[in-house]
Order: C-alpha cells, then structure tokens, then sequence
C-alpha cells in the first residue's frame, strides 16, 4: 500500500502550523514559570518594606 504524498503547499501549511503550535505550547507553558518569578520579586520586596512581618490587623 502505497502512501498518498501531499502536495507541496499543503505540505508548507502543515508545518506551520506544526510550528505555531510548539511556540504556543512553549509560551503557555513558559507563562507558569514567568508568573512564579514574578509573585516571588514581589514577595521579597515586601519583605524587605516591611522587615520580614507578616500583615496582622490590630484588634481596636
């Protein structure tokens, strides 16, 4: 049984496609690692503002 062989324009979509795939499974994926980074700069700035304590509400 022979394999049907696609056209070589339709061939050309299918990688790009193929391709713009991978770079938005890359991205999604990156996007996790970015936001961790993130929250953690903005976790040590606060505590160097606020010398390492916690927010407590005071009881008035």
């Amino acid at each position: 049984m022979a394999i049907k062989k696609l056209p070589n324009k339709a061939q050309s979509v299918i990688e790009y496609i193929a391709v713009i795939t991978l770079l938005v499974t890359v991205f999604i994926a990156m996007g996790a690692y970015y936001k961790r980074s993130l929250q953690g700069r903005l976790r040590q700035a606060g505590d160097v503002l606020g010398t390492g304590e916690q927010y407590t509400p005071s009881s008035k």
